[in-house]
């Protein structure tokens, strides 16, 4: 385990700050943002899978 730094301390700090302060909005765009349909899970999942046959073809060339 690392020293302690106060550095890491002040950043801790803020990133609590920053969750607790976002909190609230976050918990109103749950709950009355926008709904995604079958159309856009499927959009999403084809994106993502696209992405992760690139990374896969990438890797494959760096090997070779």
């Amino acid at each position: 385990m690392g020293e302690f730094s106060w550095v890491n301390l002040i950043w801790a700090g803020i990133l609590g700050f920053f969750i607790i302060r976002l909190w609230p909005s976050a918990k109103d765009w749950m709950k009355n943002g926008p709904k995604g349909t079958s159309s856009d899970w499927t959009t999403f999942i084809v994106l993502i899978a696209g992405v992760a046959l690139f990374i896969a073809f990438l890797i494959m060339m760096v090997r070779n």
